[in-house]
């Protein structure tokens, strides 16, 4: 691709014309005759247009694509004007920035021994010529943060006033190109918490900056306190320096009288001004004064505006930013500007390696605190933390696993970190880390046998220590994770006397989980049961909000569940008790994420074998099937108070369980607590379980298909589709279940009809 640029000066309907005119004569010429046509094309057209009224310098980029068989030439018009945005390089025709002279240095020095607005009007009793661009925005400051604090701005005349404030303004208008960086943001600042700035010196700021935003003027932290400034909007009033009590001789008088003023009551000065308040506001300054909300409401919209595109052109600058300025882009964004995040993984791509400790931490926070979740960014920070984890500090290691935590990634590097940050600290580590590090792994499904082990041994060793929330952390992950050390015994009695001391601190839903993961690795806290069973438990239960209750009903179902099965060891008067418990629902905790596929299974269990053949086996919400001796699935009928009902002799009982990678640990490969247990008591209970993965009823017209290959093995599916023919022979059809029908939850926990409810 090869670029022809145009400059010229023509109308908006100029451009038009050009590219009407341009565009069919170029089709299929050579890359010469392109541009000898075109400026050819340019020329007459500024000479047609040359007596326009509207005129607009505009630049034209025209790429043209070389080679054989051009079929379009595209044609990408960039316009810049004042009105326009972004300024292109050839719109910034000002002077080069001015250094402060000497004269300035000291008028500032001058101006911050001024305790009253009086004497700042004395100092700038100078010559003319030496108040020029930074002694007068300097003296603007000044004023305005003086005129605020005493009444002595009122008793000079609106005359004399207006004079020098517009004096002023113009000067600082007509040197604006010539002011530093500094100066500029310090007058943004100023006219932000100004009441009533010049409107035209406002302008004439504004204009500059974008000017020396799209010059690249501005470095990277100059920028973002400009976004800082403007971020505020004027809603925060500009905080006044402390006023220096070591003033000349020419000001004591006027300092004693707006001192004087400033201690009477707000009664008295409102009774002194009330009489010719009318004729004061009529003869107030006009620049220095105007109050009115259009005024204001007219400069927060320019500042809107002038803020947008301070983002546009800071994100766009990303190759300038190294270690430091990175952490403080992230750091002043906000929600709305969120967005931009993912345009930072660049520069976090070049400067990753260059980041200190406190700039690696204000990135973890900026990202918790705007809940943005970019992987690219988070890699790069884990990268660091294992490059330099010779500079790892509990704060920092906080930071890290609280981020990664909230978004549950996976991160190999920050692995690595924390199991060598704990392997060096032993049980000397703090209960924050460790309990941070144990919830990162659990929310990740990753199972650290360093990790765990070091917990472990952390509360046996200073278990009266921690905090309910803490206790709470770290017990859970073990029956999440589905481990337990190799010598459990004194974690598990250091465990059980930290629960009962902070029974009652614990909320009721917190106990209850802890008390049900235990269960998931064959720990039946049998201790506690008659506290959870009691009558003011079950009021404290009861109270609960949504989703807190059902949360607390779950897993009190869990724990009852466990120690009943853990009781009695009778297959029989185990399956029996099973079936005629009553189906309810809500949400459990085995049914995980699947709610679409096994919807799609049951419509094809039901296709294959027959509605009345297979049922939800309740409580652990997955379909079951009971065969005779020539292996043909029996009839289940399900009664409203006695549950469900075999019709003939079980030989084999299957259960259909779906998997998928939820149910593993990401590097072990090994079951999850919940998983595990549900596999365990399916076998205690004679299943025989038939695994398919969930993936295959992603789509619905593969159900059956998958569902009887999986079967096959175990039933006579020849015989049953006789049977199922025989049967659905002139019956009605309008009993039969649709998967599409169905509700989540009707589906999940129950295998009742619409009708039962």
């Amino acid at each position: 691709m090869t670029t022809v640029p145009l400059i010229f000066k023509t109308s908006q309907r100029t451009l038009q014309t050009l590219r009407k005119s341009i565009v069919p004569q170029f089709l299929g010429c050579s890359k010469q005759n392109i541009v000898r046509s075109l400026h050819v094309t340019a020329q007459t057209n500024l000479k047609n247009e040359s007596n326009s009224k509207s005129k607009i310098l505009s630049q034209s980029s025209i790429l043209i694509q070389d080679g054989i068989g051009i079929e379009e030439l595209p044609i990408l018009m960039r316009r810049a004007t004042k009105d326009s945005f972004p300024f292109t390089p050839y719109s910034y025709a000002g002077a080069s920035v001015k250094e402060e002279s000497e004269f300035d240095v000291s008028f500032r020095q001058a101006l911050h021994g001024c305790g009253s607005v009086n004497a700042v009007f004395k100092l700038l009793e100078v010559p003319h010529n030496q108040v020029e661009g930074y002694s007068a925005a300097f003296a603007l400051q000044r004023l305005h943060e003086l005129k605020t604090l005493n009444t002595e701005w009122h008793q000079i005349h609106s005359f004399v006033r207006s004079a020098v404030m517009r004096e002023l303004y113009d000067r600082v208008q007509a040197d604006v190109k010539l002011l530093s960086p500094d100066t500029l943001l310090s007058l943004v600042e100023c006219y932000l918490a100004a009441d009533g700035f010049s409107l035209s010196c406002v302008d004439a700021i504004n204009e500059e900056i974008q000017v020396r935003l799209a010059e690249g003027a501005f470095t990277i932290t100059e920028l973002l306190k400009l976004a800082e400034v403007l971020k505020e909007k004027g809603a925060i009033p500009l905080k006044s320096k402390a006023l220096s009590l070591n003033v000349d001789n020419t000001t004591k008088n006027s300092d004693f009288v707006s001192q004087t003023l400033s201690t009477f009551s707000e009664d008295f000065k409102f009774n002194e001004f009330k009489e010719d308040s009318t004729l004061k506001v009529q003869h107030f300054d006009k620049f220095s004064a105007n109050s009115r909300l259009e005024v204001q409401e007219k400069i927060n919209a320019k500042c809107e505006e002038l803020l947008g595109n301070v983002w546009i052109h800071l994100v766009s600058r990303y190759p300038d930013f190294d270690g430091h300025s990175l952490p403080l882009v992230l750091q002043a964004l906000s929600t709305n500007k969120k967005s931009f995040v993912p345009l930072l993984e660049k520069a976090a791509a070049n400067v990753w390696i260059e980041l200190t400790a406190d700039g690696v931490e204000t990135c973890l926070n900026s990202l918790t605190r705007l809940r943005v979740y970019n992987n690219g960014l988070m890699v790069y920070l884990g990268r660091w933390a294992y490059v330099h984890i010779h500079q790892m500090t509990p704060s920092l290691l906080m930071s890290f696993l609280h981020t990664f935590t909230m978004f549950s990634l996976l991160d190999a590097n920050l692995i690595k970190v924390v199991e060598k940050c704990l392997q060096l600290k032993g049980i000397k580590v703090q209960t924050e880390v460790m309990a941070l590090s144990v919830e990162y792994c659990m929310a990740c499904r990753y199972l650290s046998p360093i990790v765990m082990n070091a917990a472990a041994s952390h509360l046996a060793e200073h278990g009266d220590s921690y905090h309910p929330l803490q206790l709470c952390a770290v017990v859970r992950a073990f029956g999440f994770l589905n481990y337990l050390p190799q010598k459990p015994a004194a974690f598990l009695k250091k465990a059980e006397t930290c629960l009962w001391e902070h029974f009652d601190n614990l909320a009721e839903r917190q106990i209850l989980e802890v008390l049900g993961s235990l269960t998931f690795v064959d720990v039946i806290p049998k201790n506690f049961y008659s506290r959870v069973t009691s009558a003011y438990f079950y009021t404290k239960v009861g109270a609960l909000t949504n989703p807190d209750k059902l949360s607390a009903l779950m897993w009190l179902r869990v724990l009852k569940h466990a120690i009943a099965m853990d009781l009695s060891t009778d297959i029989n008067k185990n399956f029996q008790w099973i079936l005629e418990q009553r189906n309810r629902k809500s949400v459990f905790l085995y049914l995980d994420n699947h709610k679409v596929t096994i919807l799609a299974m049951r419509a094809a269990l039901d296709e294959l074998v027959g509605a009345n053949y297979n049922h939800v086996l309740p409580f652990y919400g997955c379909c079951a099937v009971y065969l005779d001796k020539n292996g043909v699935p029996l009839e289940v009928r399900r009664d409203k108070t006695k549950g469900y009902k075999i019709l003939g002799d079980v030989d084999k009982k299957l259960v259909m369980m779906l998997r998928s990678a939820d149910h593993f640990t990401v590097n072990t490969k090994q079951l999850l607590g919940a998983q595990a247990q549900r596999t365990k008591n399916l076998n205690c209970l004679g299943f025989t379980l038939v695994e398919i993965r969930a993936s295959h009823f992603f789509f619905s017209d593969q159900s059956v298909d998958v569902l009887r290959e999986h079967l096959s093995p175990y039933i006579d599916l020849s015989t049953v589709a006789a049977v199922k023919a025989e049967n659905d022979d002139g019956s009605d059809s309008s009993g039969q279940r649709d998967w599409l029908s169905y509700s989540c939850d009707d589906a999940l926990i129950s295998d009742e009809d619409d009708d039962v409810y």
